[in-house]
């Protein structure tokens, strides 16, 4: 009988140490990286101008933000329009410290008309794409995304859907 007591009191104990084991882990864990508050990139495709940079500002615990695209678009015949070029936007993130996706919705120039009418335009209009993002702890940062965007206004059987992309790397900047 004293045997069993022996054993129940050391069983007793080791549930006792087992049940706390996983509260004093969570005092040691090391903190996560702190929120994005801003990032900036340059590249190519729709949302950074076609040629150009970005700034994108976060919030609601960086899950979601909001970007602004400045870019230049070159010709690429004579004749063709070119010039400064802009974007507007909003994301959504899946969760994640490095690595996670994103949907993007934006107005941006999504095509240029070339040709030899005499009025050539470059057409903008609403997108959605779908992205990846990487953001080291460091903040380097690099984004990819594809998509479809839609240009009211195509001239004759151009049905004004056309598609969309991004590929950037730049800077991200967390809250201290």
């Amino acid at each position: 009988m004293a045997r069993d007591r022996v054993i129940g009191t050391t069983g007793a104990a080791v549930l006792l140490l087992l049940a706390g084991f996983p509260l004093s882990l969570e005092g040691q864990a090391a903190p996560g990286p702190a929120e994005r508050v801003a990032t900036l990139t340059a590249g190519l495709g729709n949302a950074m101008g076609w040629l150009g940079a970005q700034g994108e500002g976060y919030f609601e615990g960086d899950r979601l933000s909001a970007f602004l695209g400045a870019g230049y678009t070159p010709p690429i015949e004579s004749g063709d329009p070119s010039g400064p070029t802009f974007a507007a936007g909003l994301r959504g993130f899946t969760s994640g410290v490095k690595h996670r996706g994103f949907l993007e919705f934006s107005i941006s120039q999504i095509f240029v008309e070339t040709g030899f009418a005499p009025d050539l335009r470059r057409l903008y209009g609403p997108g959605i794409q779908a992205g990846y993002q990487f953001v080291s702890r460091g903040g380097f940062t690099l984004m990819a995304s594809v998509g479809l965007g839609y240009a009211p206004g195509v001239r004759d059987a151009e049905s004004g859907v056309g598609g969309l992309l991004g590929l950037g790397a730049g800077y991200t900047w967390r809250r201290r």
